[in-house]
């Protein structure tokens, strides 16, 4: 009897922790505008921003989908925005042009701002990936949203990548 009562007490604040972490957790996937002194995106549902990304990036952003069969150990879909400064928006897409094998590229002009879209492929560990890249340039520095998704992705992901990439303003 004298247990009992502890055990329950026990039970009972593991319970509560229980669901509040799953609470938690559920909402961190929830859609959200990341908004910082450089640009914003809204975050779909189904993502996760994470709070403190590593160095050298401004944003990071992932799925909580992976990819199947080879792919498995990859996520899905992986969202990185970054600023290089002291740069113009000319210097930067042809840096990428170079490191990168371009399939498309695309001007857009949002808001007066002029941007550019460059798609591109990649394989790693045999798997092959879609790259975008929307760069735009800010104060003497080049702001770049990088999205880079498994080639083949469900078209619901697909979409919500591609609102995201749309989404992504230079302030």
């Amino acid at each position: 009897m004298e247990l009992l009562i502890p055990g329950l007490i026990l039970v009972a604040l593991m319970v509560y922790a229980s669901t509040r972490i799953k609470r938690v957790a559920a909402e961190a996937f929830e859609p959200e505008t990341v908004e910082n002194e450089w640009f914003s995106v809204e975050k779909p549902e189904g993502f996760l921003n994470v709070i403190a990304p590593p160095d050298g990036l401004e944003f990071e952003a992932y799925s909580k989908d992976f990819g199947v069969g080879e792919a498995s150990e990859f996520k899905a879909a992986r969202l990185e925005a970054r600023v290089y400064r002291n740069r113009n928006l000319k210097y930067a897409v042809a840096a990428l042009r170079e490191a990168v094998r371009p399939v498309s590229e695309t001007p857009e002009v949002i808001d007066g701002r002029k941007y550019v879209v460059v798609e591109a492929e990649s394989v790693e560990k045999g798997v092959g990936f879609r790259e975008v890249y929307k760069l735009a340039e800010k104060d003497g520095s080049v702001v770049e949203l990088k999205a880079r998704t498994l080639e083949d992705i469900n078209e619901d992901l697909g979409a919500k990548v591609e609102a995201m990439i749309a989404s992504f303003i230079v302030k």
